[in-house]
């Protein structure tokens, strides 16, 4: 049974964010671009999403002792950009209000890897 590696991959796609640079110059625009280009915008526009600023590695490590399924708060606080969804249609004009934040997160582990982000804390 691999579906957690199917989570793994599905929670880096709407959670890490390693690439970018931080802090965003418009953090609205960042949240509807990267909101449309990770696919979180159809069929519906998702109502709320955050990125972790982090390498994957960094944020694989949060569970690297517990086999789990466990939730589990990190140790370390990481940079983030809170996206909540303002109005707008699918998929190409949702609206996205974002803000930053550097704070704890909260998420369940399962076999050493980060499956499900549950909030920051």
């Amino acid at each position: 049974a691999d579906s957690w590696r199917q989570s793994w991959a599905a929670f880096k796609n709407k959670h890490i964010d390693s690439k970018s640079q931080y802090p965003p110059h418009n953090m609205n625009l960042y949240c509807e671009n990267q909101m449309r280009n990770r696919r979180m915008t159809r069929p519906l526009c998702k109502p709320h999403n955050t990125f972790i600023y982090a390498p994957e590695s960094i944020v694989q490590q949060i569970c690297q002792n517990i086999r789990g399924p466990a939730a589990i708060t990190s140790r370390v606080s990481f940079n983030l950009v809170d996206c909540r969804y303002t109005g707008g249609s699918p998929p190409n004009s949702c609206n996205y209000q974002g803000s930053m934040w550097t704070k704890y997160i909260a998420v369940t582990c399962v076999n050493y890897v980060p499956v499900h982000f549950i909030r920051f804390v």
